[in-house]
């Protein structure tokens, strides 16, 4: 048993590292495991099951309607406004335009859901502005790489989404559960950007201060931005709508809000449609060539054996929580952070179970070492992202985002010490 085991892996690691994209990676190396256990009818009938499956399930369509809600923001032009009014609600911090980076791409995580496309957005839209008034460079691009991540964590997210459906964990209770660390880590990138911009002038030159009226009148024209979220948010926590009910109604409300901006034509809907089945389809691809390598371990019987090892030794809640986070430190560095989560969450789950973890914590603290993942070299995602829309040298890029990644290691430790962090809000809104 073991040697197809190993041959299984060994086609997976070759492939990946080949540069193969990763949902043929898993899929081809999936599918070879499962022709050697059962053969080429049984692997098909399973194979066609798991496809069916995944892309008619009812909360993986919340996906592209998140997808699609920020898609018609940034094509309509809503999000360059929001940029320019969120650098002039925090003139006055040290750092500028840097403090906006963040503020910014925590607003955009709360209308989108995904952390590429506020990382693009928020370079795209913030960085030109950045760059001609001298800011530090390495600094400006790990400001706006970090402040993407945020869009994983903060809900609405699609990582709690797609980790809802697998663990079957309320998705309610991970968008609560998400929010204060969310937040929390969107504050310490602030404070770490102004700890820096005060102790090296260099980093930030000097802007000239706006009056109170000019930022509340900035702050107001985010009505748009704070009524999408209150409805998503609202509609999800008071029980009135699911998840994926809720990401429809957002989307509606982004198309009404990119007619009235003025820049609405067929020309922007093309635009946000084609984005939206790129991503979506990039994404139930590698979902549901993940689940088919899932399963092939499965009937390897990969995750009754890490159990009984567990179980055979004095492993503690805290050896546990170590080994998750090496393991997607590890794996962040080289694949991509949906096909990471598929692949490991359903042998995670047995070992949380025997080692009483609470699923909507740990979906917390996952979801942010994917965040992890999303800053690490050699192929973190995000990196790369910034760097095309920047066309800055992938070595600044890399350099000014190590600060925050460290701030996001400390966030999970944090969250190890005082879960209820993650874990006050579900409980006191949705109870259990």
């Amino acid at each position: 048993m073991f040697g197809p085991i190993f041959v299984t892996l060994a086609i997976t690691i070759v492939l990946l590292a080949a540069g193969v994209w990763v949902g043929v990676g898993l899929g081809v190396s999936g599918v070879f495991g499962l022709l050697q256990i059962l053969g080429l009818d049984r692997s098909l009938d399973i194979v066609g099951t798991i496809v069916w499956e995944q892309n008619t399930n009812f909360v993986l369509l919340a996906i592209p309607m998140f997808i699609l809600m920020g898609e018609l923001l940034f094509h309509s032009g809503l999000m360059s406004k929001v940029y320019l009014r969120a650098a002039t609600v925090v003139t006055g911090l040290p750092g500028g335009l840097l403090q906006a980076n963040i503020f910014a791409c925590t607003i955009f995580a709360a209308c989108s859901g995904s952390s590429v496309a506020s990382a693009a957005t928020i370079g795209s839209v913030g960085y030109p502005e950045i760059s001609k008034r001298g800011y530090d460079r390495p600094i400006a691009l790990g400001s706006i790489a970090a402040g993407g991540t945020l869009g994983i964590l903060i809900p609405p997210s699609i990582i709690f989404i797609i980790y809802g459906s697998l663990s079957d964990v309320s998705v309610g209770k991970l968008f609560l559960a998400g929010l204060v660390p969310g937040l929390l880590l969107a504050g310490f990138f602030s404070l770490y950007i102004g700890i820096r911009c005060l102790l090296d002038r260099g980093l930030s030159p000097r802007v000239d201060r706006v009056s109170m009226v000019e930022r509340l009148r900035a702050l107001a024209g985010l009505w748009q931005m704070a009524l999408l979220v209150f409805v998503v948010l609202g509609g999800i926590y008071a029980g009135v709508a699911s998840p994926t009910e809720v990401a429809a109604l957002g989307a509606s409300m982004a198309l009404l809000f990119a007619i009235g901006s003025g820049r609405f034509n067929l020309a922007l809907v093309w635009r946000a449609g084609l984005a939206t089945v790129r991503q979506t389809s990039m994404i139930l691809f590698i979902i549901f060539t993940a689940k088919i390598l899932s399963m092939t371990l499965i009937y390897f019987r990969v995750p009754a054996a890490v159990v009984a090892w567990v179980n055979s030794y004095e492993v503690t809640f805290t050896h546990i929580f170590l080994a998750v986070v090496l393991i997607y430190v590890l794996l962040g560095m080289f694949i991509e952070g949906i096909a990471m989560m598929v692949l490991t969450v359903p042998f995670i789950m047995p070992v949380m179970e025997v080692a009483n973890m609470d699923p909507v914590w740990m979906g917390v603290v996952i979801c942010i070492m994917i965040e992890v993942g999303l800053l690490s070299p050699p192929v973190g995602l995000n990196l790369f992202v910034l760097q095309g829309v920047t066309k800055e040298p992938i070595r600044q890029v890399i350099v000014g985002t190590l600060p925050f990644l460290v701030l996001q290691l400390l966030m999970v430790a944090i969250l190890y010490l005082w879960p209820d962090i993650a874990l006050y809000l579900p409980g006191a809104v949705m109870g259990g």
